[in-house]
Parts: C-alpha cells; structure tokens; sequence
C-alpha cells in the first residue's frame, strides 16, 4: 500500500508504540503537542514539525527572514492551540548547496525576530547538507497552567464552536505567490502575502482566553490544515458533533476579492485552505457572550462564533438551503503530487497542497483532457464512417450524377474534424503540455520541434512532469525571439542508462547570471531564475545532471537534464 492511499492522520493512526515510562507521560500522540510533567503546577509542552522546499514552501518566492520567522510562528501556534506558553525552541537545517551566507543570516534574523516578540529561547539544534533542497526542523517546549490545558477531546455537546480571527488570508496569499494574473490593491496584497508568509499564532490571545474563560474554555486546535479538518479532529477527539453555520464563518475582506478572480469563494478558502494559524475551539454556551464582550475590550479583536456543539459524529455545514456532512477537507501530506498544486503550506498542516489548492490545475488539466477525448473521439468517428461515404460517392460517380457527387464530396469535406491537437506522448499530461506551448510557439512565430519518446519520463510523477517541461519550455519560449531564424526544439529520449531532456533555443545575448541566479525578461524581479533554479532542484533530487551552455556564435541557449536509469 502506498501512502498517498492512506494519508497523514491514517499513518499516524498505525503508530502503536507502548509508553515504556507511562508515569513519565500525561499524553503522547494525538494531540498538537505531547504533555509531560513538569511540577505541581504546570504540565511541559513538547511539539516538532517539518518544513521541506518545495513542499511547504518556495523558496525563491519568500524573504528568507519570513521564512525564518513562519519555521518558528508554526510550532509557537501548537503550543497556544494545547492553552500554552512557548519556553525554548532547537532549530535544525539540512542545506543545499547554493544556500548562501545572506539567507542564512536573513533567515537566522526572522527567528531572533519572532523569538525576541515571544521571549523564547534558542537553546540548541543542528545543521547538515542536503541534496534535495532546504530542509527545517523545529521542536518546541512550552509550559501550561494545568487547569489551562486544553485538549481536542474536551468539547461538550451544549458548547458553542469559536474563532479567533478571520479565515482564508493565507490561501489567498499563495494564490498571489502563485499567479501573476490577479489585481488587488497593493495595500491588501501586501496583508494577504503577510498572512501566508509570515503568519502570527496566537500566543497572546491564548492568555487571555484562559484567564477570562477559565473552566468553560473546552476542546481546541490550531488552524493549520483548515477549519473543516481542525474541527473534524475535535469532533473525533471529543466523539461529538460540530455544526458549522456558514453564514458566521469569518472571511477575510481580500481573500474574497481573490477567490473570486480564481473562479473560487472566500468561504471555500476559509473552509480548506489552512495555515491561518487562529484558533478554534468550544466554549460554554452560556458564559460565551460574556467572555466574548470583555475579550474585545481587553484586545480590540473579536472572538467569532461560528456553530455549536451536538450529540453525534462528525462535522456539518449548516446553511440556508439546510445541513449537510463537510468531512474533514484539508491538507493531506502524502496525497499524490498530481492531486496538489503548489508549492507552499506549513506543519501537520500545509504540504504543497490542499484539496482546494489542487482544483485550479486539476481543473485546468482536466478540461484539456477533455478536449484532447473529444476531438480525438471525433476522428475515430469520422474513420468509422468514412468507408460507407466514399462508397455512396462512387455509387453517385458511377451511376453519373456528378453534381450530386460534387456536393456530397464538400459535405464529406466540411464534415472533416479539425484536428489541433498533436499526438507528443501516450502521458496525457505530457501530452497536454506539449501542444500547449506548441501553440504559444506557432503564435510567436517560432520554427519549433518537440519530441517525446514514450515512457521517457514514467520516473516521473505528473506534477514533476509540469515542473520540468513547463519551466523548460516556457524559458525557450521568452527568450527565443531574434531578428531571424527565431526557433524552440525539445527532445527527449532514453539512453542505454539514462533518460535525457534536451532543449535548444535561439537566443540573442547570453543571460546575465549572478551568484549563480539567471535574470530573467519578467518585469517582475523576484522571479528571476526561479524557473532554471526548480529544473535544477528536481533533476538533482532524482541524481540527475543539469547543464545549460550559450553559444554566441551560433545565438543559442542549450539546457539538458539526464536523468540516469535506476532499476
């Protein structure tokens, strides 16, 4: 069994290790963080989580300071989410090699920022190489009241269900990292982008909430993989139900504005998209108002109440056309890459991509497909019929009606399928991409050839394939023009040991390189190399050799990738 089949929670679920000092632990796995004895008074908090390049993250498109200080807010939310203060944190880093000295201090920056707002110790970790990218690791103590500790299984059926602040902010914000495409006011991409880059957990209102609510604080979670999957877990936890009304369901202003352009809503965001990093949790539904009203007067920010607490199982969403089942939708760590769209997301919670994160590429790959099945399935009809066509046109010639062969042979002829779609591949997403950027091609004016031979990138998984062809084909694409001769040709074909991507291009001038980064045409400048970057990155991670080569003699650009053959 692979496990994509069986997804994150299914795989923790098969951990079944016996505690071997139970009296040494108050609550192992489960939870977001273990709890330990401390003293009389308070529990010891420990909790870990994992940031992989190009899982949670792209690392060309967020400030190493923010990275640095988003490793640290995601394991600082687990602490607030068990009622928690973070004590000490250990950092560890695996490093690729093209990490430079100005990340590293950049990143190291981010977490003495975030350390010094939280007051929480460096107290130790460790570093390495990598060969597939940047790897970061953290593990944080905290320590909390014992009457504060707040677990998933604590809700209550009578409890009112809360949020601490307005959802889909960071989905939208990686929409933003995403796409190039889409307007909004500056003013508002710069908050999303803030939201998803450099996220603040709710240390602070967690103190608060403890010390207005006390008791009739109940179950809670932090929102990491989205509020449906964070209430599904409560609702498991605490085997009650959790009746989300949607119409309560606070969604941030400008993720709206964004999900709209994506063909979206804010709401389905708000539901999926994760990495928002409030708070939701149960309250006593009688001392909710209260506490509530003197919580906005202590900080100015809202508490928002979102549903209740029934008898039964599961989640609902609850609306005006009635009540329905939600399931628990979120991030699913090891779903198979072809079913998530990008990079970016965060600890138990974001890795490369939610379901919802998945819908525009699915989408996009889907309705080609379709396109791809239905001219294709008109072809096959055509040759189907064509036999019994031209028999009634030889019927006609041979019986001497000319004119009404004439016309029946321009009716054969209108009827002929116009076939835009080039066979490239057996791989439909190979296939898909290739006539895609064959037409960008032929609109530029390029003399172009592509080649695929079949079964050349099966080592590959669907989204890889979009990676490497996409970022190859689309470099050849914005460099290619020239005054003459202008040109694209991409072959790829299977040696006796290894699998070879080969890209030749026109090109006028050679590209300006520094610190080993192409420049790249876009106006944008913080998307310089980041595709050449990614082909590199990905050719490495499968042991394979990036080259590239200018010759200005011949004003050509040469990249190759070989992969070798691994049985």
């Amino acid at each position: 069994m692979e496990l994509n089949t069986l997804g994150e929670f299914g795989l923790i679920d098969l951990i079944q290790i016996p505690a071997h000092q139970p009296e040494q632990l108050v609550l192992g796995i489960g939870d977001d963080c273990a709890v330990l004895p401390f003293d009389n008074q308070q529990y010891q908090l420990v909790s870990c989580d994992l940031l992989m390049e190009d899982v949670h993250f792209i690392r060309s498109r967020i400030d190493a300071r923010q990275l640095g200080y988003k490793a640290v807010a995601v394991n600082l939310s687990d602490v607030a989410a068990m009622g928690g203060k973070p004590v000490h944190i250990t950092l560890s880093m695996a490093l690729p090699d093209d990490y430079t000295v100005e990340e590293w201090q950049s990143f190291y920056q981010g977490v003495a920022d975030i350390c010094e707002k939280y007051q929480v110790n460096v107290i130790g970790g460790d570093t390495t190489s990598s060969k597939s990218g940047l790897a970061i690791n953290v593990t944080v103590l905290g320590l909390v009241e014992r009457e504060n500790l707040h677990l998933r299984r604590d809700a209550k059926p009578g409890d009112v269900v809360f949020v601490t602040g307005p959802l889909g902010g960071s989905r939208a914000g990686l929409e933003l990292i995403l796409r190039e495409d889409l307007v909004i006011d500056e003013a508002e991409r710069q908050h999303l982008m803030q939201c998803h880059c450099q996220p603040e957990p709710c240390c602070k209102e967690i103190q608060v909430l403890n010390r207005l609510a006390g008791e009739a604080l109940h179950g809670l979670n932090d929102i990491s993989d989205g509020l449906l999957s964070e209430s599904s877990e409560i609702a498991e936890a605490s085997n009650v139900a959790l009746i989300l009304q949607a119409e309560q369901i606070p969604v941030d202003a400008a993720c709206a504005k964004v999900a709209a352009q994506a063909g979206k809503t804010g709401l389905q965001w708000a539901l999926t998209g994760g990495e928002d990093y409030q708070l939701v949790g149960t309250m006593d539904a009688a001392k909710a108002e209260e506490i509530c009203a003197r919580y906005v007067q202590e900080t100015g920010k809202q508490i928002y109440i979102v549903g209740k607490v029934e008898a039964g199982s599961g989640v609902y969403l609850e609306d005006k056309a009635g009540r329905q089942a939600a399931g628990a939708k979120g991030y699913n760590h090891f779903a198979a890459q072809t079913e998530a769209a990008a990079p970016i997301a965060s600890d138990e919670d974001a890795d490369f991509q939610a379901e919802d994160e998945a819908a525009p590429v699915a989408e996009l790959l889907q309705e080609r497909l379709q396109q791809l099945e239905q001219q294709e399935e008109q072809l096959r009809s055509y040759r189907h019929d064509l036999q019994n066509h031209l028999a009634c046109l030889s019927g006609l010639l041979e019986c001497g009606q000319a004119e009404q062969a004439q016309a029946y042979l321009q009716q054969m002829i209108a009827a002929v399928p116009q076939k835009t779609i080039k066979q490239y591949s057996v791989r439909s997403v190979v296939n898909i991409l290739l006539n895609q950027k064959a037409q960008l091609a032929q609109q530029k004016g390029l003399d172009y050839e592509l080649h695929c031979a079949d079964d050349a990138l099966d080592f590959l998984s669907d989204y890889e394939v979009c990676t490497l062809l996409g970022n190859l084909l689309d470099n050849g694409l914005e460099h290619s023009y020239i005054d003459d001769e202008a040109y694209l040709y991409l072959d790829i074909w299977t040696e006796e040991n290894a699998t070879v991507v080969r890209q030749e291009n026109s090109c006028a001038q050679p590209p300006a390189v520094q610190n080993g980064v192409f420049s790249s045409c876009k106006a944008d400048a913080a998307q310089h190399g980041t595709g050449m970057a990614q082909i590199r990155r990905l050719t490495e991670r499968h042991q394979g050799q990036f080259s590239w080569e200018y010759d200005a003699e011949q004003r050509r650009f040469i990249t190759q990738c070989t992969f070798p053959i691994i049985s």
